[in-house]
């Protein structure tokens, strides 16, 4: 006769599920595909770049606003995406070794920066992006887990 989940399969399964959505807004963002990228995005989303540019707050708040700046990202380089080589499923956050890369389009200037990034998750949707952790350790450490 089979088992019954435990709580402990059903939180997996929903870790599970988050690495999932981290994928597809992934896909999208890199698609450029910002109306279904918003779709992942919890209204309450916070985004915050540990390696902001002078020119950027470091911390974004509310869906449109995160949408506004990742169009603007898409408006100023070609090819602008995140190449993500790993997803670590860690409970209600993923951690993603990533590398983001592109190409002014004015300026012609190359972006190639490796990175890891956090996402936390709320309602299957992606409610804090954490990005810029230096490496690995650093972003597992930051959502209690170690390598």
């Amino acid at each position: 006769m089979p088992t019954a989940p435990s709580w402990a399969d059903t939180g997996r399964a929903m870790s599970q599920e988050n690495v999932e959505i981290a994928r597809r807004a992934n896909a999208a963002f890199n698609g450029a595909d910002f109306v279904e990228f918003g779709e992942y995005l919890h209204p309450d989303v916070t985004f915050t770049d540990q390696a902001n540019a002078a020119d950027v707050a470091a911390t974004i708040e509310g869906k449109a606003a995160v949408l506004a700046l990742c169009s603007e990202w898409n408006q100023a380089f070609d090819g602008f995406r995140a190449e993500i080589s790993e997803y670590v499923d860690a409970g209600d956050q993923v951690v993603c070794v990533t590398r983001w890369v592109g190409k002014g389009k004015r300026s012609a200037a190359v972006v190639d920066v490796s990175q890891v990034d956090v996402y936390a998750f709320r309602d299957g949707k992606v409610v804090q992006v954490t990005l810029a952790y230096p490496d690995k350790p650093a972003a597992l450490e930051a959502v209690g887990l170690r390598e």
